[in-house]
């Protein structure tokens, strides 16, 4: 009972399974790309490009209805003031006159109203989708260095079978003790709390009731006596013991309690290893920013602080690994999401805790190509904007719905993450640029036309005055 009195307080818990999130149709599709893609920001940008695709066909019968639009408007300019003048006290009948035109003109609002509703849904769709798949990439990463501190400590303890261990107990709980013989490099037991009739039970069922034990219950404990037994070992642990205290003069608590913070620090060592070298520059990273799934701001880091960290595994976030349910996976019984395990896996993270994740770059182009975009796009409908309306607020209105606009997605780049700001942009550059090759063709082709037209008009006149000489 001695060895048990000693380390009754000297365990190092392994944390308990983890979970991941379940995500939707889209938000496979977006793992999907990524992960095919190999690198985080590149896919996030096929993505977008291939959302665009998507809606590319009703975007262009928007565009290049708005120009047939603008141009018939200027080409109508005397009469469209006209008009203004004529009925500058009756807005209905202004109205009625401007989509008579349009219609004439084989021109309505409605091809131009639902490309952009269908564009405002899919981006709220987006939007929805990037928060989920941001959430299920966090835990995800989580849980790899949840898993590295487990299995770090997990390699210290010998495999468990009917030949290498003898039950013993304290009155309360039973350990399985791995005999000495094994090899110097053992040191941990491990526990189960209160089995039934243990000492009763056959080695084969001793051996099937410790695999049975989750992590949730599964805890280590050191074999104080071995590890100072080792000299190579004991100096590495002595590097724990308190100030002024070595292996002789330490009492046995703090002697054990240096055992406990080296199994620990190499197993947060573990963790360490597990982000440098496979998290940040494979699932996390994209050219200055450390975390895409978090802001590309310099008051957001790279390991998120825990209430963060928890909002990604609220019980909101459906379960994808949870036997078929549905449910968050902070109402599955384990300790992996809990704050304590949280700090204590990411302990020696302590530079990516505090670093900057970004230098608002994405932030700053999020806003300036949503800016260039919408000017654009009002310079190029000057004339549908002035004539949108009797008293010529439809400029004003423009102007306001430019300012909404830049005001909004300034609030998206700084809430959401460095991933949906490249969405974000992406996105703009490609509206933009799509907007200057469609007008351009539609001006390209209305000039054609009216070309024709004044062709026609002359061969006609040509026509005529011959008839009438041969007369």
């Amino acid at each position: 009972m001695q060895l048990f009195s000693l380390l009754a307080d000297i365990d190092i818990t392994v944390f308990g399974q983890t979970y991941d999130i379940a995500l939707s149709w889209l938000g496979r599709v977006i793992r999907w790309l990524i992960e095919g893609v190999g690198s985080v920001g590149l896919g996030v940008i096929l993505f977008s490009v291939i959302l665009r695709l998507v809606v590319l066909p009703f975007d262009v019968v928007q565009r290049v209805n708005m120009r047939k639009q603008n141009a018939k408007m200027e080409q109508n300019k005397e009469k469209m003031d006209k008009l203004q003048k004529q009925y500058a006290n009756n807005k209905d009948m202004y109205n009625k006159k401007v989509m008579e035109m349009q219609k004439k003109e084989g021109l309505g609002m409605l091809s131009s109203c639902l490309p952009m509703i269908l564009s405002l849904v899919i981006f709220i769709v987006a939007i929805n989708n990037f928060t989920e798949y941001s959430q299920y990439a966090n835990v995800q990463n989580y849980n790899e260095m949840v898993n590295a501190y487990n299995a770090q400590l997990s390699s210290y303890a010998a495999e468990v079978t009917t030949e290498n261990f003898y039950p013993e107990t304290d009155g309360e709980n039973a350990y399985i003790v791995v005999k000495d013989d094994l090899g110097a490099d053992k040191y941990l037991y491990f526990k189960v709390n209160e089995p039934e009739n243990y000492d009763t039970l056959t080695a084969e069922e001793k051996v099937s009731a410790i695999s049975a034990v989750s992590n949730n219950d599964r805890k280590y404990f050191i074999d104080v006596e071995k590890v100072w037994n080792n000299a190579e070992l004991s100096a590495l642990v002595a590097e724990y013991l308190p100030e002024e205290k070595d292996s002789v003069t330490a009492t046995d608590e703090e002697r054990a309690q240096a055992a406990k913070d080296y199994f620990m620090s190499k197993a947060q060592d573990a963790v360490v290893t597990v982000y440098e070298t496979k998290i940040e520059p494979e699932k996390t990273s994209f050219a200055w920013i450390k975390n895409v799934w978090a802001t590309d701001a310099s008051y957001k880091h790279p390991i998120l602080e825990y209430e963060e960290f928890k909002t990604t595994i609220s019980q909101k976030s459906g379960c994808g690994s949870c036997n078929g349910e549905t449910n968050g996976i902070m109402e599955h019984e384990t300790n992996a999401y809990a704050e304590g395990t949280y700090k204590i896996v990411t302990g020696k993270l302590t530079e990516q805790k505090e670093e900057a994740n970004g230098y608002y770059i994405l932030i700053v182009l999020s806003i300036g190509t949503i800016l260039l975009q919408q000017w654009h796009s009002n310079r190029s409908q000057k004339a549908q904007q002035k004539y949108s309306s009797v008293d010529g607020q439809g400029a004003m209105t423009q102007k306001t719905t430019m300012i909404m606009m830049t005001v909004m997605f300034a609030f998206f780049a700084f809430m959401y993450s460095a991933a949906f700001s490249m969405y974000m942009i992406t996105g703009n550059v490609l509206s933009l640029l799509t907007t200057i090759v469609i007008n351009k063709c539609v001006d390209v082709s209305l000039h054609k036309k009216a070309q024709k037209e004044e062709q026609a008009k002359y061969d006609q006149r040509f026509y005529n005055r011959r008839n009438a000489k041969k007369d």
